[in-house]
């Protein structure tokens, strides 16, 4: 069975250049994400290779969402992996200009240790929804 998945397409204002530095910006991924920080760790700057981690805390609960930048080809494509222990995915963006604004096209597949791949795919519908309203935040001018 396929991992459950989602795709995104949003039409944001401003050539692709300018949505990339928005979109790639881990302080805009934290004031958006509600109980949650994201930080590039050591790696300064996403490039291929770097590994930034997303920490979702409510008092002693917490769970890190610990990413690996695959591939990087600003503005254009971009691809990352969930690579920690709970959560696991892939995450597939591609940018194209579309006359003085940017089409954003974000795919992901996502799942969870102990959580069936058939019970998360349930999960898909609210999870696109709260994508779609975040990145929306993240990447407005």
């Amino acid at each position: 069975m396929p991992r459950p998945a989602f795709q995104i397409e949003l039409l944001v204002a401003g050539p692709p250049a300018q949505v990339w530095d928005r979109l790639w910006d881990l302080d805009r991924h934290t004031a958006a994400v509600p109980l949650t920080t994201v930080g590039a760790g050591s790696s300064p700057g996403l490039r291929q290779g770097a590994r930034f981690t997303a920490r979702t805390a409510l008092g002693p609960f917490r769970i890190d969402d610990h990413m690996l930048v695959r591939s990087w080809d600003p503005p254009r494509h971009a691809v990352l992996d969930k690579v920690g222990r709970v959560l696991s995915g892939r995450i597939e963006v591609d940018l194209r200009a579309e006359g003085a604004d940017t089409h954003l096209c974000w795919i992901q597949t996502f799942g969870a240790v102990g959580v069936p791949d058939t019970l998360a795919g349930w999960a898909a519908r609210p999870v696109r929804a709260a994508y779609r309203r975040t990145l929306a935040q993240i990447t407005r001018p």
